[in-house]
């Protein structure tokens, strides 16, 4: 069983990115959308994007700012061991230019998988959603419902999560404990 991690939405704030570059208070009020990503194609915006911080008062990890993308990383390398990885969709119509900058954003954090046949890209995920030789469920961790239900759909065990919407003691972490023991039976 391994744990699949997308990123856009779930360690890296895609969306964020955006709303900054185009000066808006939230990607979905730029106007002409379209075009934003046909002008990202063919360039390095993916390695652009920062990670997801919050803010803690008196939490586990004191005052001040936390990196919530790190702490993902961190529980499920806890949870999964070297059986984690990335599954990731490119940019429509850029699919190994945006495919090589996100290796490289993951490449800059330290976060590359441990076995790299686990660094997918690609717009078909479900199609990983089981081990085809133990036959066991894999995980994913993704932001689109539509990603969550054809994973699910396709065998595998899909936790839908935002990361700047979601909790993650409370919520993601919770979710990815009982999908590894579903995961293991």
């Amino acid at each position: 069983m391994t744990v699949f991690l997308d990123m856009d939405g779930v360690i890296a704030d895609f969306f964020g990115a955006l709303a900054n570059r185009y000066k808006v208070d939230h990607w979905k009020s730029i106007q002409d959308r379209d075009r934003i990503f046909v002008e990202m194609r063919n360039t390095n915006f993916f390695v652009t994007i920062p990670e997801f911080y919050a803010e803690t008062i008196f939490g586990d990890q004191g005052d001040g700012i936390y990196q919530r993308s790190l702490a993902i990383i961190d529980k499920v390398k806890e949870i999964a061991g070297d059986d984690w990885g990335i599954c990731s969709s490119p940019l429509r119509n850029d699919d190994y230019n945006s495919a090589y900058w996100k290796r490289e954003w993951l490449r800059v954090r330290d976060w590359i998988p441990p076995k790299i046949e686990n660094m997918i890209f690609t717009h078909n995920k479900h199609k990983y959603a089981y081990n085809p030789v133990t036959r066991k469920p894999n995980i994913l961790v993704d932001d689109k419902p539509e990603n969550i239900k054809r994973w699910n759909d396709a065998g595998g065990i899909g936790i839908l999560f935002q990361n700047n919407q979601d909790d993650l003691k409370e919520y993601l972490f919770v979710e990815l404990e009982k999908a590894c023991k579903l995961g293991k039976s």
